[in-house]
């Protein structure tokens, strides 16, 4: 049972980490939207797509770990 939560937790975690990060690295170039579009350019990571990455792990995660907490069970 504890191992089930174990890999939700640590998504949760990689997830607000990344949302975090992305944030942050964001700020750091100001907030600029250039090269967001990895195909424009050249082939780079902008700092939206881990945001954008980290947003996306943390609803499906909750859920899960309220699934689990309500006993019911899925097929």
């Amino acid at each position: 049972m504890p191992l089930r939560y174990l890999t939700r937790y640590l998504l949760l975690t990689i997830g607000f980490a990344l949302t975090t990060f992305g944030i942050l690295a964001w700020q750091q170039i100001n907030f600029d939207l250039d090269h967001v579009w990895p195909f424009a350019d050249a082939l780079a990571a902008h700092p939206v797509h881990g945001m954008v990455l980290g947003m996306a792990l943390i609803p499906p995660t909750l859920w899960e770990i309220f699934v689990l907490e309500s006993g019911v069970r899925r097929d």
